[in-house]
């Protein structure tokens, strides 16, 4: 099952790259920065013909319209076509096809590809993490050692005061910030020892379902910035470490709260 995600998910990678080099047509979603491009809603559609074909009674949640309703009762598809729309509109060579299958409310496999880098990240539950077939490990980096990526909720401009006493919080006691505008990508950073911590305070499950699993057969520790399991039913926080920066990164997300 796992192999066969990973080719249909290289296929999707493959469309991504010819859409950008013949253009695409960009429309506005709600709030600042908010896009969707023609290519987004092709790379779904591919994507959920493809994997429906492979595992027919599984539902599908992606991040444009044309899904499920997410259920924990079975196998549920989450997909996000391209995470990091706006990077693939300027042409920065930061963006994923990510896609994760959960059961039970639990993650089971996990698959992010960037068609730029040709890294392709995967991950079945109990059987490990790999970028392009290579085991991968989180780092065990205390945070005083540790850099950290983050997203900065630019659609959620409430969240901004908080977001940036997190920054602050977490600034001060690391190495150094920054920020690559895919979550996905940045999650899987950290699952290959590269980061040593992610957060950002809204994300959708599209946005961390497939890296999860990555991160979590990695090594990793991921929750909301409140500690808890994050959902896939329900937009969430999220902090992704590796286990020796973890705990100190999860104090510094709670004294953040308002």
């Amino acid at each position: 099952m796992l192999e066969k995600i990973e080719k249909i998910v290289r296929r999707a990678g493959g469309m991504m790259l010819a859409a950008q080099r013949r253009g695409t047509n960009v429309h506005a979603k709600e709030g600042i920065g908010n896009y969707v491009t023609d290519a987004d809603v092709a790379v779904q559609r591919f994507l959920q013909r493809e994997l429906k074909r492979l595992l027919p009674e599984a539902a599908f949640v992606g991040e444009e319209d044309g899904g499920d309703v997410y259920r924990e009762d079975g196998p549920c598809f989450i997909v996000d076509p391209i995470d990091g729309t706006t990077n693939f509109i300027r042409s920065l060579h930061c963006s994923t096809v990510s896609v994760g299958l959960t059961e039970g409310g639990e993650p089971k496999i996990g698959v992010v590809y960037n068609p730029y880098t040709g890294e392709l990240f995967s991950a079945e539950r109990g059987k490990g993490a790999f970028c392009c077939g290579r085991p991968i490990r989180a780092s065990g980096r205390p945070l005083r050692a540790a850099v950290v990526s983050f997203g900065a909720t630019v659609y959620n401009r409430d969240l901004t005061e908080r977001m940036f006493r997190t920054l602050r919080g977490l600034f001060d006691r690391c190495e150094d910030l920054r920020q690559f505008g895919s979550a996905a990508n940045d999650i899987c950073q950290v699952a290959a020892g590269r980061m040593d911590a992610f957060v950002e305070l809204r994300l959708c499950p599209w946005d961390y379902a497939g890296a999860m699993c990555v991160l979590l057969e990695a090594g990793g520790k991921i929750s909301t910035a409140e500690g808890e399991k994050p959902p896939f039913g329900a937009p969430s926080t999220l902090l992704a470490a590796g286990a020796g920066c973890y705990d100190e990164a999860l104090e510094v997300c709670r004294r953040s709260i308002p």
